[in-house]
């Protein structure tokens, strides 16, 4: 597991790869934004981020000996914002991709996102991908709202004629 460390604020913190009680308070944090992949580096995190950056250190940053479940994250942030530099911030986050595989971690965090979001834009519970095929009424499989080839008398291709 690697493992990087940090003195700020006469305090020494630590990053390891996450854990599940992290990535919860992760998605929790970036479920509200939109991530462009193709932007998510070190650089698009910080932007993307913005003011919520603090609360995303004290996710992913530990006082050493300490565990993460037992972390005060509002108490934390709120110390980190004050006493973290600029140079050490680019570092956490630039360790945070080297500590968690982001092709792999961010790209599947940022799926679940995505269909989050779009379930709740469509009042979905379940992914789209998901719902079954409609069965015409012969008990054949439908594309959906494909016209019957019978449609015939009052349909609006025959009104023209």
């Amino acid at each position: 597991m690697k493992e990087y460390r940090y003195e700020i604020g006469g305090k020494v913190y630590v990053q390891r790869t996450l854990v599940l009680g992290q990535v919860r308070q992760l998605t929790g944090l970036l479920q509200e934004l939109r991530i462009e992949p193709e932007k998510f580096d070190a650089a698009g995190l910080l932007a993307l981020l913005g003011e919520r950056l603090p609360e995303a250190l004290a996710i992913v940053l530990t006082e050493e000996g300490k565990s993460p479940r037992d972390k005060d994250l509002k108490a934390l942030a709120e110390e980190l914002e004050f006493s973290i530099d600029a140079e050490t911030v680019v570092k956490v986050i630039e360790d945070f991709f080297a500590c968690n595989p982001a092709a792999s971690l961010f790209d599947r965090l940022a799926g679940v996102v995505r269909k989050v979001n779009l379930q709740a834009a469509t009042g979905s519970k379940t992914p789209a991908s998901s719902s079954q095929a409609e069965t015409s009424p012969a008990g054949t499989p439908s594309s959906g709202n494909t016209p019957s080839r019978s449609a015939g008398h009052g349909s609006s291709s025959e009104a023209g004629k």
